[in-house]
């Protein structure tokens, strides 16, 4: 019976959301491959790997950084420079002479070639290091990802059992209602019980539409985090199931948190090093041919071509700059920081690892409680009907009994849900490493 309330509610929802088309999920492990499918920040994540796979490549090539160029020129010497020669029949003369010619071509190629560069190999180090670190980002934005979508999908689950709860609820408040209206009619109470008695339907019945907007907004916000459009619906339908208290999950240390500021560690290092490496000597090779045309009429490349070539090595030394020591100060400090921060999350990560389990032997007690108290408050709750059908208590005493049935059913259905999200969290701890 309670599994047929849930699909004609369901179907009630979807028909209120003025749905076109839906997808109906009957498990978190489903919504999560579709949502994982979908994630929009996940294909992010996989294009920051592409590029970080291809700054790689440009980091292999930064060693010997290979520079050149090749370049064409033609100049029109429009007035020739002018130099001094001494005379040598007149001793203390110079006779002036035109040096060049009007038209000139050049074709000339140069390259230069790293033989000494620390700074690329730590450059190539810290390329690889970021693959690392944006696979690890990925993971992490995974595991939350599902953190997230559990969380969602589980209040979902808890706000359609509550409003199954609310319908019927509703259901014993206008029966209270009717039976208080007869022994009205009877003269055996007063009016201020019936109007006491349509309260209490008024407020069930409006604690259920609070409820199914509550439920549609979750609907949205479940929408946002997978990414899903507005014309695209889906529905959970998950039958909620008592809980098997025989069968415990265990939560595993996770070490994805420390992984990824250890990395970040490793990163931090490698950018100070390629830093003071910058800061370093670098020898290079150089070569260097060109061709060059001169001609007194204009000609572009007809004549005598005379070929010019060199060879060597160079070295330079920078001289630092206020901002290159500062950014390697600033480096150094960064490096001393994620040292600190991989420290924090070792620490942290087992006392997650322990809250996780201490979250769900929590909503398991509170769920055994609940158990005992709410068929103790429907005692109670029936037991209180019959007296007042007697004219033995108020209808203050038989209403209080009904809100205490009422939040006891509320709190039943909560723990039963905050056990199966617990559960659920310690999985995606254990699977997501």
């Amino acid at each position: 019976m309670k599994k047929k309330i849930v699909v004609l509610l369901l179907m009630a929802f979807s028909f209120s959301r003025n749905a076109h088309a839906q997808t109906v999920f009957t498990s978190l492990e489903a919504l999560i491959q579709y949502a994982t499918k979908r994630s929009i920040a996940l294909q992010t994540n996989d294009i920051k790997i592409n590029q970080a796979q291809k700054a790689k490549l440009a980091a292999i090539l930064s060693i010997p950084d290979p520079t050149g160029s090749i370049g064409l020129s033609y100049t029109d010497n429009t007035q020739l420079p002018v130099s001094l020669f001494p005379d040598a029949n007149n001793p203390g003369k110079f006779t002036e002479i035109q040096i060049g010619q009007k038209y000139a071509t050049q074709f000339s190629q140069n390259m230069s070639i790293k033989l000494f560069n620390l700074a690329g190999w730590e450059n190539l180090k810290l390329a690889k290091i970021n693959i690392d670190v944006a696979n690890a980002n990925k993971q992490l934005s995974l595991k939350s990802l599902h953190e997230n979508i559990a969380a969602n999908y589980y209040n979902i689950l808890n706000l359609q059992q509550q409003i199954i709860n609310s319908e019927a609820n509703f259901r014993i408040a206008d029966s209270l209602l009717q039976s208080v209206q007869n022994k009205y009619n009877k003269g055996l109470v007063k009016q201020q019980d019936v109007n006491d008695s349509k309260v209490n339907v008024l407020n069930s019945k409006e604690s259920i539409q609070q409820l199914q907007y509550l439920l549609q907004q979750y609907y949205v916000s479940l929408n946002i985090l997978c990414d899903i459009p507005e014309n695209e619906k889906i529905t959970i339908a998950e039958e909620v199931k008592d809980i098997n208290a025989t069968q415990t999950p265990q939560p595993i240390l996770n070490q994805l948190n420390i992984q990824n500021s250890l990395l970040k560690e490793q990163y931090a290092l490698a950018n100070y090093k390629q830093i003071s490496n910058s800061l370093l000597p670098t020898i290079s090779f150089n070569h260097n041919r060109a061709y060059n045309l001169y001609s007194q009429s204009f000609k572009l490349f007809d004549g005598k071509w005379f070929p010019s070539s060199s060879i060597g090595v160079s070295l330079a030394i920078p001289i630092p700059s206020a901002n290159a020591i500062s950014n390697r100060d600033k480096a150094k400090y960064d490096y001393a920081i994620a040292r600190k921060t991989t420290e924090q999350e070792v620490i942290k990560a087992s006392n997650v690892q322990e809250q996780l389990s201490i979250d769900y032997f929590k909503a398991l007690s509170q769920y055994k409680s609940y158990q005992e108290i709410v068929a103790l408050r429907k005692d109670s709750f029936y037991k209180n009907s019959a007296l007042y059908e007697q004219g033995l208590i108020n209808i203050d005493q038989l209403l209080n009994s009904y809100t205490a049935m009422v939040n006891a059913a509320y709190n039943l259905t909560s723990s039963n849900i905050n056990v199966q999200l617990a559960a659920a969290k310690i999985n995606i701890n254990n699977t997501i490493k």
